[in-house]
């Protein structure tokens, strides 16, 4: 790299709690020395992202909302990013994807790449038709499942070789505990001696909580107690949906937390009922701490989850199906420690936090490589 560092910005309309979140706090712990990692948030910071500015990197937040309601914000991206002059601008998220995109290239960034964490079947036609646009002006877009990629490639009508599957990975380090299971049951109200469920999501309808609390009033799972983790505009609607379903004394709200070894250690199952995804990071960390998954057969999740192998797929919606399913794992404990055993040794190998930065730098290294030195020279900075 002739003693030169490459920029890379990594771009978001905000880093609150979420996958892709992780990924850019990953990405800027363990990008190595040949890349200067920055973080820009283009409206506020978000919890994540204030977990990002203590690691050190360049961290800029802008206040901006860009849309057609203010357009003159774009503009303002457009002259943040020429200032920062990354070589290479990789977004993230809606806005991220639409504004952070155009206003990248408009500032001439040399390498601009967005990414795709979800099969969103209910994307807006503007916003296709405006992804359609920029991927004339995109080095390429990441997405995180073959699934997602077949979508995504469909959706927009993008060029499939510019479009490059990238599993989302995890921090193996996030399994580290600081309480015994008792002592974590004990503080959060689940009695020691019941079987307990868990899930790790935002609390929006896209998670489909509420498919899961009307699986808990089946018989079958009367014992059973629900740890939710997580925070979102339904809160206080899933907390009265809960209560009128006679099953508040059973689901444990614990808003967001970041301790998530201890939750993983103190539950027996794992679910992800969700109505869409792409690939769920809290599902990936919990089949590697060892525990059975019961998640919908949608996006990604089937390239992950082998149904009666390494977990249970039930069909998205489905209360009467994931009731029964929870249900097998709950009356056969042997059951549990065969597919959650499975479900360890196939994810250990593959979603470390180490193959994806290798990945991802890998990308960054061929679109240099294509674009040639003379195109960034000046968007690089002096090696310290």
């Amino acid at each position: 790299m002739n003693g030169r560092r490459h920029r890379v910005l990594y771009l978001s309309h905000a880093f609150m709690v979420g996958g892709a979140e992780e990924m850019v706090l990953n990405l800027v712990r363990h990008l190595p020395p040949r890349f200067e990692p920055m973080v820009a948030c283009i409206h506020e910071a978000g919890p994540i992202g204030e977990e990002i500015r203590r690691t050190g990197v360049p961290f800029t937040v802008m206040g901006l909302t860009p849309g057609l309601s203010r357009p003159l914000d774009v503009l303002r991206l457009r002259d943040a990013l020429t200032t920062l002059a990354p070589t290479i601008v990789h977004t993230f998220l809606l806005t991220g994807s639409l504004y952070g995109r155009f206003a990248a290239m408009m500032s001439g960034v040399p390498i601009v790449i967005g990414t795709e964490v979800n099969i969103y079947e209910n994307k807006q036609p503007l916003h296709a038709r405006l992804e359609r646009w920029l991927m004339k002006g995109t080095d390429a877009v990441v997405a995180s499942a073959e699934s997602v990629k077949d979508y995504y490639v469909t959706q927009v009508a993008a060029d499939p070789d510019s479009v490059e599957v990238i599993y989302n990975a995890v921090d193996w380090a996030q399994l580290q505990t600081t309480m015994t299971r008792d002592e974590f049951r004990a503080s959060v109200g689940v009695p020691l001696d019941v079987p307990a469920a868990g899930i790790i999501a935002r609390l929006t309808e896209q998670k489909a909580h509420r498919v899961l609390f009307e699986s808990m009033t089946q018989p079958e799972l009367s014992a059973l107690h629900l740890i939710v983790v997580g925070d979102g505009d339904l809160r206080d609607a899933l907390r009265s949906r809960a209560a009128s379903l006679g099953i508040a004394g059973r689901v444990h709200f614990l808003g967001a937390r970041r301790d998530l070894g201890n939750v993983l250690s103190a539950i027996d199952i794992f679910t992800m009922p969700s109505y869409w995804e792409g690939l769920p990071l809290s599902m990936v960390l919990a089949m590697g701490a060892g525990l059975p998954v019961v998640a919908s057969r949608v996006a990604g999740i089937p390239e992950v989850v082998k149904d009666r192998v390494s977990g249970i797929l039930v069909d998205p919606g489905d209360s009467s199906q994931l009731a029964r399913a929870l249900a097998a794992l709950v009356q056969d404990p042997s059951l549990r420690s065969q597919l959650g055993e499975a479900a360890r040794e196939f994810v250990r190998p593959r979603f470390g936090i180490d193959g994806y930065v290798s990945s991802i730098t890998n990308l960054y290294d061929r679109l240099l490589a294509a674009k040639g030195p003379a195109t960034f020279a000046e968007a690089t900075v002096d090696k310290l």
